[in-house]
């Protein structure tokens, strides 16, 4: 595997983590538990940060590269790099539904619940995708030049909740998150 998918890989284990403790999350908020939205905002926060700023360009290189060499994979090339900004944007929603909770607004449980679920199940089949189509697709079309020019060409910059450069704020709300799905 190329260093750029490992570290995409990695990313997405990473991510499976979060969505396993989000999910705890959301079924302590269905079962009527108010759990720290505060923190939950901020795990939000990391994760459209993250994935808008390093993650998802990186894919995307990828995927425009593939694009070169075989045409007929182009749909799902499509389909992944649309749901970026889908993610993006349902990420967002989620995120305003958890701030209006911390600002007194009043919402439905139920409505709430639904936009935490929607983030988590479409994450999820789009890392699947991601993992058992897109990758091994690239593995096959690109070559060891194209990987040295992605590697240059791609963002790099250490996950601010499991890379070595952590803010403090990350790495205090993992804990936190973890700790509070473990109660």
């Amino acid at each position: 595997m190329t260093q750029l998918l490992e570290r995409l890989h990695e990313d997405h284990q990473h991510l499976l983590r979060i969505l396993d403790l989000l999910d705890r999350l959301l079924d302590m908020f269905h079962q009527g538990t108010e759990p720290d939205y505060e923190l939950i905002c901020e795990m939000l926060e990391y994760m459209q940060q993250y994935a808008d700023q390093i993650h998802h360009p990186t894919e995307d290189l990828i995927f425009e590269r593939m694009k070169t060499y075989d045409a007929g994979q182009q749909q799902i090339i499509d389909v992944l790099t649309n749901q970026h900004e889908f993610l993006g944007e349902i990420n967002r929603q989620f995120r305003a539904s958890m701030e209006g909770i911390i600002h007194g607004d009043v919402l439905r449980r139920d409505l709430v619940e639904a936009h935490g679920r929607d983030l988590v199940q479409t994450l999820r089949k789009h890392l699947d995708m991601e993992e058992n189509e897109a990758f091994p697709l690239a593995r096959k079309l690109l070559t060891d030049d194209d990987w040295i020019e992605l590697q240059e060409q791609a963002p790099n910059a250490s996950d601010p909740v499991f890379g070595d450069r952590d803010p403090d704020r990350f790495q205090a709300l993992y804990r936190h998150l973890l700790a509070q799905t473990q109660a």
